[in-house]
């Protein structure tokens, strides 16, 4: 997204939040930082979805993770995991278990290796075991959907504070030569 899309979007927010919205210069480039990898036709209909749904000023975090929403294969609930290692336990048996994780999508096998295919199969609690696949699936699901979100925004945003750390020095340096001048 161009600077020049990112403040259409700015002046959408402020129309809708008032004129302070953001603030400050430095407020609006650690916004666009923040926001600028993202598709500006998406994160328009994102935001579009925010003020219709949403009394209170957007976080960059909210408009993140309704846009990863949009984008980002769905990821299924745990209990469909769970599904697919019930139907795998029963068609593949635990003597077949590459082409069991084979079957999986990448949160339930990743899972399932943790809990180990066999375990599985072997158990004789498995209330306990569905339990234990439920918040593992969770924690997994979470972590991948803020690798997401996150993902592409890092590297711009530590740039940026490392540019304004430089901008920020070098006023300071200007600032010491003229006291030396005044002298």
């Amino acid at each position: 997204m161009t600077k020049q899309e990112f403040a259409t979007l700015v002046v959408a927010m402020q129309a809708m939040y008032g004129k302070d919205f953001i603030g400050t210069e430095q407020a609006l480039d650690v916004w666009y930082a923040l926001l600028h990898d993202l598709d500006y036709q998406i994160l328009s209909k994102v935001l579009q979805q925010y003020m219709l749904t949403n009394k209170f000023k957007p976080t960059v975090a909210e408009l993140r993770e309704i846009y990863t929403e949009l984008v980002s294969p769905t990821i299924s609930d745990w209990s469909e995991g769970w599904e697919q290692v019930s139907k795998a336990i029963g068609h593949c048996g635990m003597y077949q278990e590459k082409a069991a994780m084979e079957s999986f999508d990448e949160i339930t096998r990743e899972v399932v290796k943790r809990l180990g295919f066999q375990n599985i199969c072997l158990s004789e609690n498995i209330v306990a075991d569905r339990a234990r696949f439920a918040e593992i699936y969770q924690a997994i699901k979470k972590r991948k959907r803020t690798e997401v979100n996150v993902e592409s925004a890092l590297p711009n945003l530590w740039e940026m504070v490392q540019n304004r750390l430089a901008e920020l020095a070098q006023k300071g340096q200007k600032a010491i030569e003229q006291e030396k001048d005044k002298t």
